[in-house]
């Protein structure tokens, strides 16, 4: 049988098609008289004339000569209605690998009377559901899911999970939830399937209802301790849901299993550090993955892992970092970052060289450039060039107050020490 076709992403999404009403099939429970008294129905047999023709097919079956077997049940003209329910079971069940609409016609046609052995009706209800689910024939897969429910009496796991995958493909995603949550009380607790759990997310996630799409992973990352995308998949939703903290402890736990392993997981996880204000371990991330090459090292990142460290106190790897970034394309804002970084790190010769460089690549806003100036060349006893840069800025009406600060500062300390300005 074909499988269904599903699509996972980021988040899981499956594919979709035409949607129907289909409610009312699981309202009524089985009837377990009526059940019973299928079982216990007396055994019909079928013609001796077709009873022959069938034991010459089944030879041919038993002998994989399917095509021929096929043949010699087609020519069949059953004269009353369960020898040809028997005979149309046959065909379905042979035409079932080879072509799956034919097999669904006769299948359709056995079931119809209700005239086959318990066993027998059972099977072919249950064979009819799968080859019309793989033929993408969902609402009547669903109708027939639930007469071979009502049929039996019996609750299977896969049958509820196939039910709530053709509800799932016909976006009829609220009922969905009912049927995977059958599937999951019914299955083996020593070995849960995650099917279902998925398509609850799924349904939920289509239904943009977050809060309880978070509660099914909630359940998942307990179930399948293991699985990699169940906790990915948690710390995305925590973040969309803005519950940063919960979102970092979820990928810190998953990264501590060794299961962080693509450029988004480490540049989310970065993020999550720096939002809870732990910059180092948000730059340290960023370092550790872009020198792996994991992480492409770009401006965004290079700016972003400046920033960390700059937060952090780290000011030489932060002024590293901006250095490298303004290198890319001359950018005279990420110099200026850079000497400023220089600055606080006491490297006032290294600030002074990359301030300039932030003046020849024509910084737009020059005000702040030429103030960190006046301090890297003030802090270097260089008091006639920190005058000198004071003029630069006097006039800005932004920053010329604090350049008047300075000038007054810097006169002071040059008469101190007999300089001439």
């Amino acid at each position: 049988m074909k499988k269904m076709s599903t699509i996972t992403s980021a988040l899981i999404i499956l594919a979709s098609f035409g949607a129907t009403t289909l409610s009312s099939y699981a309202v009524a429970a089985p009837d377990q008289q009526k059940i019973d008294a299928r079982k216990n129905r007396k055994t019909t047999v079928v013609g001796e004339r077709v009873g022959k023709v069938i034991a010459k097919a089944y030879e041919l079956y038993s002998a994989e000569k399917i095509n021929e077997a096929i043949a010699v049940l087609s020519e069949i003209d059953a004269s009353n209605d369960f020898d040809k329910a028997f005979v149309n079971r046959f065909l379905g069940n042979m035409w079932a690998a080879k072509d799956e609409k034919k097999a669904i016609n006769y299948l359709r046609q056995a079931v119809k009377p209700d005239l086959l052995s318990f066993t027998d009706q059972a099977a072919s209800y249950r064979l009819l559901a799968d080859l019309l689910l793989s033929e993408k024939q969902y609402a009547e897969a669903i109708k027939t899911y639930y007469q071979w429910l009502d049929f039996t009496g019996e609750k299977d796991a896969n049958v509820y999970l196939r039910i709530g995958s053709a509800y799932m493909e016909n976006k009829q995603y609220q009922k969905v939830i009912e049927p995977a949550d059958m599937a999951i009380a019914l299955q083996d607790k020593a070995k849960p399937n995650a099917g279902p759990y998925t398509l609850k997310f799924s349904a939920y996630y289509e239904m943009k209802n977050n809060k309880k799409a978070i509660e099914v992973l909630e359940t998942t990352v307990q179930v399948f301790p293991s699985e990699k995308r169940w906790w990915t998949y948690l710390a995305q939703f925590y973040s969309i849901e803005e519950q940063y903290e919960k979102a970092l402890v979820t990928l810190e736990v998953a990264n501590m299993q060794g299961m962080l392993d693509s450029a988004n997981e480490y540049k989310l996880l970065s993020q999550l550090y720096s939002n809870a204000n732990v910059p180092y371990k948000a730059g340290i991330t960023l370092e550790k993955h872009i020198k792996s090459g994991l992480i492409k090292k770009d401006k965004t990142m290079l700016n972003s892992m400046a920033s960390s460290f700059q937060a952090a106190r780290e000011m030489d790897k932060a002024a590293q970092y901006y250095g490298e970034s303004a290198q890319l394309d001359n950018d005279g804002d990420a110099y200026r970052r850079q000497g400023s970084s220089l600055i606080l790190a006491e490297k006032y010769s290294a600030a002074v060289v990359a301030l300039n460089k932030a003046l020849e690549a024509g910084v737009k806003a020059k005000g702040p450039v030429y103030l960190a100036l006046v301090e890297a060349y003030f802090y270097q006893n260089k008091f006639k060039d920190a005058y000198q840069a004071v003029q630069k800025v006097k006039g800005d009406p932004k920053f010329g107050r604090q350049a008047a600060s300075w000038e007054s500062y810097i006169k002071e300390r040059a008469s101190k020490n007999n300089v001439s300005l």
